[in-house]
């Protein structure tokens, strides 16, 4: 029910804490204090939120200066921030820039990439207390000030900003609907089951929603939220603001193994990140042995594996045994979100190491090689997947399940655009000409 914090306070001394902590909430920042204990680090899910961390450099008292510290850090940080964690600023108390210094070497040493802060700056206590009392506002200035020369960051951080508004924004339309006589503490609860309970039934079907209450509603929700976000009204300060961020400076050209990681952060939903499971639309799914061997295939598609990657696929002879043949659940998107009746969709393909497909062989136009190369875990090289039109097929859910688990789900753009030229391929028409 609530929300992990942005701001976290981080002290060993209780009073040191609470007064930076009160200070924060003054400004409206939805701030926790964590106080430091060396026989007991944090709850990690305290820190999903993390924007911007106030620490004390010497949490623990006892330890000399130096190095100490920065491990300590370190440490905390590495147990408490996610893996996959978004930008944050680390704010440490301290007036000696060489200490900042130091602990930011220490730390890009310690950490691994996705867990560093974007910057570590040093402020002095004695700046903003006067007797104990803390100047919330001169404290915000001043990190405005310093992260001044951070457009990006700062940039980042509004448009979250916008997003939670955002949310809010739809959770009160949901609410709207609620008629006024129907606005008391008795009743209310009821009637928001009912809008909810309506919102999902549209969006699932009256025989799906059951099964996933949640799904539903956000099936119902997500096109209201992404209107919300895409169309907030903009002003002077904000235009500003992205135009320094965002100034379309010439830089060197990505290389390819830049641009597979942008078309996988883009286009693919990987786990555990991101749930993935077997009847979703766009999950892509590999063949393990059993179903690649030659009399599997045979009955299911007509041909064996090897003459799939060496024949249709047109894989180099040197490395016709490297990738993954895989299916993909198609189908229309509706059929799935509601689990109309019938046998489910799948499309053959083969997601395989760039390098490996053979560039002198042309292939049938039944074959849809996406353009987008991705970043995939188990490749050496940025991976292309191949999509074969003639080879589909189709499996009861029963059968479905006794595949193996999906590695990844492509995104709808990517899908879609699959989708198309598959529907493209089947249905054009045979015409005579002289």
């Amino acid at each position: 029910m609530f929300t992990p914090a942005r701001y976290i306070v981080l002290d060993d001394e209780p009073a040191e804490l609470a007064t930076l902590v009160d200070a924060l909430h003054v400004l409206g920042a939805p701030c926790v204090g964590v106080r430091f204990d060396p026989l007991g680090l944090p709850e990690p899910a305290l820190f999903a939120g993390l924007r911007i961390l106030f620490s004390d450099l010497h949490l623990v008292k006892a330890q000399p200066a130096g190095v100490q510290h920065y491990n300590t850090l370190a440490s905390l940080i590495d147990r408490c921030v996610p893996d996959q964690h978004g930008p944050y600023l680390l704010v440490l108390w301290t007036s000696h820039e060489h200490e900042r210094a130091a602990l930011t070497a220490r730390l890009e040493e310690l950490l691994p990439a996705a867990k560093r802060p974007i910057a570590v700056l040093a402020l002095d206590k004695t700046r903003f207390r006067n007797a104990g009392v803390w100047n919330a506002e001169a404290l915000r200035q001043a990190i405005r000030e310093q992260i001044v020369t951070m457009p990006q960051l700062q940039a980042l951080l509004a448009w979250e900003r916008d997003v939670l508004a955002a949310a809010n924004e739809t959770l009160a339309i949901i609410g709207g609907l609620v008629s006024d006589d129907q606005r008391s503490i008795g009743t209310y609860p009821a009637a928001l089951d009912n809008v909810l309970s309506l919102l999902a039934v549209a969006a699932l079907g009256k025989e799906n929603a059951p099964n996933d209450r949640k799904g539903a509603v956000t099936s119902a929700l997500a096109p209201l939220l992404s209107d919300r976000i895409l169309n907030r009204p903009s002003l002077p300060e904000d235009e500003a603001l992205w135009d320094q961020a965002v100034t379309f400076q010439p830089a060197a050209a990505l290389t390819p193994p830049q641009k597979a990681r942008m078309n996988t952060m883009l286009h693919l939903a990987i786990p555990p990140g991101e749930a993935v499971a077997r009847l979703d639309w766009g999950a892509v799914i590999p063949l393990d042995n059993a179903k690649l061997a030659d009399d599997a295939m045979l009955a299911k598609f007509g041909m064996t594996a090897g003459d799939l990657r060496e024949h249709e696929f047109k894989l180099k002879q040197s490395r016709r045994t490297e990738g993954q043949i895989v299916v993909i659940r198609g189908g229309a998107n509706c059929d799935q979100a509601q689990s109309q009746s019938g046998p489910i969709p799948l499309m053959l393909g083969l997601l395989v190491p760039t390098g490996a497909l053979s560039t002198d062989k042309k292939r049938s136009p039944a074959v849809h090689i996406c353009e987008e190369k991705f970043a995939l875990a188990g490749y050496a090289e940025p991976a292309t997947l191949l999509i074969h039109a003639r080879f589909g097929a189709t499996v009861v859910p029963d059968e479905l399940a006794t595949f193996p688990e999906p590695t990844i789900r492509l995104r709808e753009q990517l899908l879609a655009g699959i989708l198309v030229h598959i529907g493209n391929h089947v249905m054009r028409p045979g015409t005579i000409r002289f």
